[in-house]
């Protein structure tokens, strides 16, 4: 097989790399750890290297070696092929060297349509290594790429992934509008591997959907993943056991999602279903633990959760976003059945992987690639071009123009800076008001034995004539389930949702959403939030030792951005600029009272 006939192929092996993220079951591959065999002749192709991606990546390994070492194919052909064996299994940061070498090559510079084709390998590389910034980079690329050359199936893979980038920055409308874009084009397309890139689409999308809880969309998606997940092509290399793998996966979004809608019985059957489908393909059981612990089956949960932790542990896989998703769901699991010492454990490993990740992402793992290739291919060309006088000339100038204009900032930030300082410090004092007096009433609440309250809050009224007997009534309702959510910390439980309220609150949706605006001039979803910032900012005021992330997960808000943007608009100001400020207060009283 030439490039050209495997080249636009890339989808079905990102479709493979989305499914082995989700199931986590590839074994180590690096240039490190595998010898080069002494292979037969038969065995030397590149369609026998994604044959055994999944099932022996060790031997697709070593194949590639032994190719390498008879010079079989041209090199940047092997940079593919390696590249995707790589991505396969989680080795992004080798797979995108290869493929930044591969597109020095004159054969692709010549090429658009492989051009394109390493532009959306660059994409998945970033994306898997959450480099945000060189993922929209590599986007735009191939989004102009795509339209200067009218190739639709490539546009509309751009299109999907500035979706997901939309996504990821909160702009969930204009995302999904992104992504139902891309997919209808894909769909109209003629693409010979259409059919791979909607399975990740579809992936893709019924995730997120689900993450937002939109499940009738969700399932909707799924329905659309049902009728491609078994298609496949004639001319695609074969993925050893891909398609049973992605059905399993498919059954158990299924049981997940439609356990979510209340249709139970069809979640049961869905079950079935993924129980029979490749019941020898056990390590990405745990996708199918949200269904146990939500159907009453949290010890079968905990029990796939363990097993999943171990295989994670095996593979020395302890640092990442599979166990901080994993310890989240443990502890999760573990707080609804009432083993709260348990959820307490595996909330607290949560935040120390949360706070490793941060730091790991500190240390630039895009900058390190950059600078590992930049090295190895472009050496003579740095060299040369510090010692041309010209530029060296341009520096000066620019310097000197940088030192002037950094002046005149100076002094502008300098004031600027003042009067924010002032600002926060204002902004501190209110909050730390607002929620010494919130502090003391909660308290004053729990001296009076809740019926007392209730009664003298009757014959109050009577008296005055000021609240009508279901107002009183409203006002009850609401004590009872403020008191409740204040004492047992509920609000700290990120899943809390407006029906866990209506079951508190023995009412119905719509006297609970009067309720919300008479007493908090909110919906359920404000109120909630609204207690879990006022948590949040207490632990940022007592506890400067902790993170913001792990802050935001304490207190039931673990999407970072969410949390800093709904912190701004309650408190006028960030988490981060809240724990200086409150510092610089403590700091000022101190030496105040000193003095």
């Amino acid at each position: 097989m030439k490039l050209s006939q495997y080249i636009s192929n890339f989808s079905s092996w990102v479709i493979a790399w989305f499914i082995a993220t989700l199931c986590s079951t590839c074994f180590p591959v690096s240039a490190s750890n595998i010898g080069i065999a002494d292979l037969p002749d038969s065995m030397l192709t590149e369609d026998k290297v994604y044959e055994l991606t999944f099932s022996d990546p060790n031997m697709a390994k070593s194949i590639i070696d032994e190719m390498r070492r008879r010079k079989l194919l041209p090199e940047h052909e092997l940079d593919f092929i390696e590249g995707d064996l790589l991505v396969n299994n989680h080795y992004f940061d080798e797979a995108a060297v290869l493929y930044l070498e591969a597109l020095e090559s004159d054969s692709v510079k010549s090429d658009p349509n492989t051009r394109m084709s390493l532009l959306h390998r660059m994409i998945t590389c970033y994306d898997g290594i959450h480099d945000d910034r060189n993922t929209t980079k590599y986007v735009k690329l191939l989004l102009d790429e795509a339209r200067k050359n009218h190739n639709k199936p490539m546009e509309s893979i751009a299109l999907f992934n500035m979706g997901k980038l939309s996504y990821y920055q909160e702009d969930e409308d204009l995302a999904y509008k992104l992504m139902y874009e891309a997919i209808d084009m894909m769909k109209r397309s003629d693409y010979a591997y259409k059919y791979d890139n909607l399975r990740y689409d579809y992936n893709t999308l019924a995730i997120m959907l689900q993450r937002d809880e939109r499940y009738e969309e969700a399932y909707n998606a799924l329905l659309g993943l049902e009728s491609v997940v078994t298609a496949s092509t004639e001319a695609e290399p074969e993925i050893r056991n891909l398609s049973r793998k992605e059905l399993k996966t498919l059954y158990a979004q299924q049981a997940i999602i439609l356990h979510k809608l209340g249709r139970d019985e069809e979640a049961d059957k869905a079950y079935a279903k993924w129980k029979t489908a490749a019941p020898e393909y056990t390590a990405d059981d745990y996708i199918i633990a949200p269904y146990l612990a939500n159907s009453g089956r949290a010890d079968e949960a905990i029990k796939i959760y363990t097993d999943y932790e171990n295989t994670l542990r095996q593979r020395g896989d302890t640092i990442s976003y599979h166990m901080r998703s994993m310890l989240r769901s443990m502890g999760v699991t573990c707080y609804r059945i009432g083993r709260y010492k348990s959820a307490a454990e595996y909330f607290l490993r949560l935040a120390n992987v949360t706070d490793s990740l941060k730091v790991r992402e500190q240390n630039s793992s895009a900058q390190e690639l950059a600078t590992a290739y930049d090295t190895h291919r472009k050496e003579t060309e740095l060299i040369k071009r510090s010692n041309s006088l010209r530029l060296r000339n341009a520096w000066l100038v620019g310097t000197v123009a940088a030192l002037i204009l950094l002046l005149v900032l100076m002094s502008r930030q300098m004031r600027h800076t003042r009067l924010i300082k002032k600002k926060n410090m204002a902004l501190v004092e209110n909050i730390q008001d607002l929620l010494a007096y919130k502090s003391e009433l909660d308290r004053l609440k729990q001296l009076l034995p809740q019926h007392e309250t209730e009664e003298y809050d009757r014959q109050a009224s009577e008296s005055t004539g000021t609240m009508s007997n279901y107002e009183i009534d409203n006002h009850h309702i609401f004590e009872r389930l403020d008191r409740q959510i204040n004492n047992e910390q509920l609000f700290l439980n990120p899943d809390l949702t407006r029906d866990d309220l209506l079951r508190i609150a023995h009412t119905d949706k719509n006297r609970l959403a009067k309720i919300m605006q008479q007493h908090e001039f909110a919906n359920t979803s404000d109120y909630i939030n609204r207690k879990r910032l006022e948590y949040a900012a207490t632990q940022l005021n007592s506890h400067p030792e902790y993170t913001i992330n792990a802050i935001a997960e304490s207190c039931g808000l673990p999407n970072v951005p969410t949390f800093n943007r709904l912190f701004r608009k309650n408190f006028g100001m960030t988490p981060t600029e809240f724990r200086k400020a409150t510092k610089e207060q403590s700091h000022s009283y101190a030496s105040t009272h000193y003095e």
